[in-house]
């Protein structure tokens, strides 16, 4: 009995062996689809296990502190360690205060050190304006401060601090180590000392004779001399009002008369007012011009 592939043509033979090529190859791309989708699903799932793993355990984060942790080691029985630390500056900070911002140890490793950190919390001591830190292996840090210097006493609330040039209050430092410097009060005094240090400095003879400065309506100056006479400053100008002041005091000794207020708030003009003992008893005001 004849086979049904002996009745086709030679055409029908090749057009069905076509088909069948085509039908084998659509099942072949079916099957590659199928499996690139199940290999996909199966890389996501892995990989979302393993972030959310990652996640809860921090694993990760660990194992690179860990890693750095064991290298810094490393460089230090390499030699790479603290050894010796220099300090220069210090004069008025505490070293406990020192030693506390730098955070260090003998022998702990030197790379691992941040010389900014150092540098930030030197800085955050108050009597510490600047500083830098150096490191200079194998084994050793340098550490240099520029210390706040003090230039008044600031009297506020019933206290007494010390400032710096800009106004910076300096903690931790005995007002009673700087007698000498010149007394400021009023709650924007700190802001201003500069005027009161360049004013003192300017006339040296009558620095001898300063007090106090009160700073009046947080716009000028009230300067208080030792024997009681008070001297009011402009609010511009100052510098020039006192050395009128000075130039008077020198031709006319003004400074040694019986007066009680010296008011040069007006430019170019000065006001006296006597002290009370010596003010006639016609004169009610109490001042004259001059």
């Amino acid at each position: 009995m004849a086979r049904k592939d002996d009745t086709l043509t030679p055409r029908q033979k090749q057009s069905q062996r076509i088909m069948r090529e085509k039908a084998q190859a659509l099942r072949r791309k079916e099957r590659t689809h199928q499996l690139r989708v199940a290999a996909m699903t199966s890389v996501g799932l892995a990989l979302m296990t393993t972030g959310l793993w990652i996640w809860q355990t921090n694993a990760l984060e660990r194992a690179t502190q860990a890693v750095a942790e064991n290298t810094l080691r490393a460089t230090a029985d390499a030699g790479f360690s603290l050894q010796h630390l220099y300090l220069e500056g210090r004069s008025r900070t505490s070293m406990d205060e020192i030693l506390q911002a730098l955070q260090v140890r003998e022998g702990a490793p030197i790379l691992g050190a941040s010389l900014e950190a150092m540098r930030e919390r030197l800085e955050a001591i108050p009597s510490v304006k600047q500083a830098a830190v150096e490191r200079s292996l194998p084994g050793a840090l340098h550490v240099r401060i520029v210390e706040r210097e003090p230039v008044a006493i600031w009297q506020h609330k019933g206290k007494q601090v010390l400032v710096d040039d800009n106004g910076v209050v300096i903690d931790g430092v005995a007002v009673s180590s700087y007698p000498q410097l010149p007394l400021i009060v009023g709650p924007d005094a700190p802001k201003h000392v500069l005027e009161v240090v360049t004013l003192l400095a300017a006339q040296p003879a009558l620095a001898t004779q300063f007090s106090a400065a009160v700073r009046v309506g947080e716009r000028r100056w009230n300067i208080r001399l030792k024997d009681g006479k008070e001297v009011r400053l402009p609010e511009r100008g100052v510098l020039e009002a006192w050395n009128q002041l000075a130039e008077l005091d020198q031709k006319e000794q003004l400074l040694r008369r019986q007066v009680q207020v010296i008011d040069l708030r007006v430019s170019g003009r000065l006001f006296i007012k006597l002290s009370p003992e010596n003010t006639p008893a016609a004169n009610a005001a109490g001042a004259k011009e001059t």
